[in-house]
């Protein structure tokens, strides 16, 4: 998730700039690809091995997915703009194998997170809410000219992380073995 912070920390220093700095917009949706295709790697980690080596899938993934990344990124605008999909499709490869996770083991996850991965939908509805807003009602180019509206959102996004990785230390806290009780997940 660091590259979707420093992504963040990107795009404060567009509207910083006063959004004149778009070099910091292009960088902004490079680490959110990277963000995003590191997670989808991370999560490809946890699966138990079966029909596919996991370590392959996930270093697959990674060494087909940066080198185009940064090709496209190399493009300038044009290209930084296509990994926005891309980051999007990674994103939801993400979510689709923590989906194949919690139906293999519930008990790998809290239900907090599972809290925090439902509370993404709210998320998603105001951002593409704040999205048409902007755009269609404020006629700016896109949210991310929209200060207050794309602040919102993406507080919103910030609790679902919240949540889920609140839930994951919970979990964790939880399993650690202590000398007279045995390891359990159910705690």
């Amino acid at each position: 998730m660091i590259p979707h912070l420093l992504a963040g920390l990107a795009v404060l220093g567009f509207h910083l700039s006063g959004d004149q700095a778009d070099g910091l917009i292009a960088l902004s949706r490079l680490l959110t690809f990277v963000g995003s295709l590191s997670l989808l790697s991370a999560t490809l980690l946890l699966l138990p091995e079966g029909r596919f080596p996991r370590g392959g899938a996930a270093a697959v993934v990674m060494l087909l997915g940066l080198p185009w990344g940064l090709l496209q990124w190399s493009f300038g605008e044009a290209g930084a703009i296509a990994l926005l999909p891309a980051a999007n499709l990674a994103y939801l490869g993400f979510l689709v194998m923590l989906l194949v996770l919690y139906r293999q083991d519930r008990a790998l996850f809290s239900a907090l997170t599972v809290f925090g991965f439902w509370f993404l939908l709210v998320f998603v509805a105001v951002t593409i809410t704040t999205t048409r807003i902007a755009t269609l009602r404020l006629v700016l180019p896109s949210l991310s000219h929209a200060d207050l509206l794309h602040g919102a959102s993406e507080s919103l996004l910030s609790v679902s992380n919240f949540l889920i990785a609140f839930g994951v230390y919970r979990r964790l806290q939880a399993t650690r073995v202590r000398p007279s009780e045995p390891a359990c997940w159910s705690k």
